[in-house]
């Protein structure tokens, strides 16, 4: 369940938009609105694509530092200035489970995970969290997953659908002052196999604007795989 903690903000309603994703007819929860919650979770099916990159996580902890409370509840906020869909997602590939919620700007939402942990047989260290405020690119806030957790560095999680040969990444200021992009980075010094998950630390501009991240791979035969490019939020962005 989701308890909000901020009393600043307009109260959330039990009417949510889910994701459009195909229920599970095998397993159970299958995805779906959650009764008497403002939230959507469950099993879904998966939807064969072209191969892509993934980014599944974006916080301002490092993955595998999330703490509970006793009750096992994380501590979640997203952006200070703008309402964002919060998505909880295992880091594998497998299981296919998710959940979907309102964030309100500036308020901390305490999530139980036990619910999903137990359906999914997951351990905490294996789910992804990301604060979304725009879909093409995606336009994204740093979650931050416990009290006093608002530091300078955003931490990415990335995954391939397919195995890769290389990754390389490059970031650049968005609002004024603009700054042209920079060089490409290496990200994996080795290739990866299929879904393996890699981090990436990104470190942010201390006068609170915008970074676009673009991050490009090649697949086991160097071909190109589609360029993925997400946004993120700085603390003082009130505009997508």
């Amino acid at each position: 369940m989701f308890l909000l903690v901020s009393a600043s903000v307009p109260a959330q309603t039990d009417r949510f938009q889910c994701a459009p994703l195909v229920p599970s007819k095998a397993r159970q929860p299958a995805y779906g609105a959650a009764p008497g919650q403002p939230r959507c979770e469950g099993f879904y099916e998966k939807n064969v694509s072209q191969p892509f990159l993934e980014l599944v996580s974006l916080t301002r902890s490092a993955p595998g530092s999330l703490t509970v409370d006793a009750e096992g509840r994380l501590s979640l906020r997203g952006s200070l200035k703008l309402d964002t869909r919060l998505v909880i997602q295992p880091m594998r590939s497998n299981p296919l489970y998710r959940v979907d919620a309102g964030l309100s700007r500036g308020a901390s939402v305490g999530w139980s995970s036990r619910t999903m942990l137990q359906a999914t047989g997951l351990q905490l260290r294996d789910l992804g969290f990301l604060a979304l405020v725009g879909a093409e690119p995606m336009v994204l806030a740093p979650v931050s997953t416990q009290v006093g957790d608002e530091g300078h560095t955003a931490y990415a999680v990335l995954r391939p659908s397919v195995a890769v040969s290389s990754l390389s990444w490059r970031a650049y200021r968005l609002g004024s002052p603009a700054v042209l992009p920079g060089d490409w980075q290496a990200l994996a010094n080795k290739p990866l196999f299929a879904w393996e998950r890699i981090a990436l630390a990104i470190p942010l501009p201390t006068d609170g604007l915008s970074l676009r991240i673009d991050v490009a791979g090649l697949d086991s035969q160097g071909q190109a795989l589609p360029l993925l490019q997400f946004v993120v939020l700085g603390a003082n962005d009130d505009n997508p």
